[in-house]
């Protein structure tokens, strides 16, 4: 009886490792082996998939032992025969798939879609001057000036910077709005559509033509140098120098802060929270609470807790159970594909 129990634990233990999204041996938080290169092999990269998602990998590689072959392909946790012909070897790997995956790596940093049509702001001119921004049933404004609008991708609202008399304007549709000094420029929301910020360029009103002709020529020029970022709460950074541009901060595609780097640090809503000598935001992946993080370059993926691996040919992250999950796909040693995962 022991070895019949024994018998279907491992059968049942063999079938639950080859399930859909899930390699043999991996673990919630362990490695699995894909595939070890024989000593002279490589992945063709140009030819090859290697794709990650929540709960499938998506892995076809394409081998050779050199620039002329022979070639082989490993699909379906299979390798094939050898190839004279990489013609041969690319019809063995893509026949009968239902598509190759052309998902383009995980970016770190939110790109908020599309707003739907029907909840699009525009910027039209007042009957009693200047202009307005209308948003579904709803006018804001006027203002002598409106320089830009957007809508968040699910609609519910629509950020845009606009300038009176006084100030210039960032504003939202659902009624906050603050005066920003200088000119406004590129402005960002979070993936919740709640926060935003704007990056303006100096402090002074470009429209108060009378003041500006007033000050010095050298004291317009050393403003114009400074740029800041205003948040829609009315918080304020800065002054940072002329080269901190739209690339230098953003909001994280799993959560509601704002991030920037200036020099060798990277803040978090206004706060140092590590010293790094560069920063690529789609690269920098924080948990939702902000309190840890994975961040990679050309060499390691490391955590904030201190580990760190081979960097990822290919990564994905997504928040399960409350949890967020980094799963990544790596060559290690120089031979073994191997995918990763963890929580943080």
């Amino acid at each position: 009886m022991k070895r019949n129990v024994m018998g279907l634990f491992l059968v049942l233990s063999a079938v639950a490792a080859l399930l859909p999204g899930r390699l043999p041996g991996q673990t919630p938080t362990g490695r699995a082996l894909i595939y070890s290169l024989l000593p002279g092999e490589e992945i063709m990269t140009a030819e090859s998939v290697i794709a990650l998602s929540a709960d499938l990998d998506d892995v076809l590689l394409v081998l050779t032992q050199g620039p002329k072959g022979p070639f082989s392909v490993f699909r379906d946790g299979k390798k094939s025969k050898a190839f004279a012909d990489l013609k041969e070897a690319m019809k063995a790997a893509y026949e009968g798939r239902k598509g190759s995956s052309d998902k383009q790596r995980n970016c770190a940093s939110y790109k908020p879609g599309p707003a739907p049509a029907d909840a699009l702001p525009s910027a039209a001119d007042n009957p009693g001057g200047g202009q307005v921004v209308r948003f579904k049933d709803k006018t804001f404004g006027p203002y002598l000036l409106i320089y830009s609008s957007r809508a968040t991708p699910d609609g519910a609202r629509a950020y845009y910077t606009a300038n009176d008399k006084e100030s210039a304007v960032f504003g939202c549709t659902d009624g906050r709005k603050l005066a920003v000094g200088g000119l406004p420029g590129d402005y960002k929301f979070s993936p919740s559509g709640l926060n935003a910020a704007v990056l303006c360029q100096g402090t002074l009103n470009f429209l108060d033509q009378k003041k500006l002709a007033s000050l010095p020529l050298q004291q317009v020029a050393a403003d114009m140098e400074k740029k800041f970022i205003h948040t829609i709460d009315g918080k304020k950074f800065g002054p940072f120098g002329s080269s901190f541009n739209e690339s230098d901060y953003w909001f994280a595609a799993t959560g509601n802060d704002l991030y920037y780097e200036v020099g060798d640090q990277l803040f978090r809503n206004g706060v140092v929270l590590l010293k790094t000598p560069w920063v690529d935001p789609c690269s920098f992946y924080p948990s939702a609470d902000g309190k840890t993080y994975a961040m990679y370059d050309y060499q390691h993926i490391a955590f904030s807790d201190g580990q760190k691996f081979p960097s990822p040919l290919d990564i994905t992250v997504f928040v399960r159970n409350g949890q967020t999950i980094f799963k990544w796909v790596t060559l290690e040693n120089k031979k073994d594909l191997v995918v990763y995962q963890r929580a943080m």
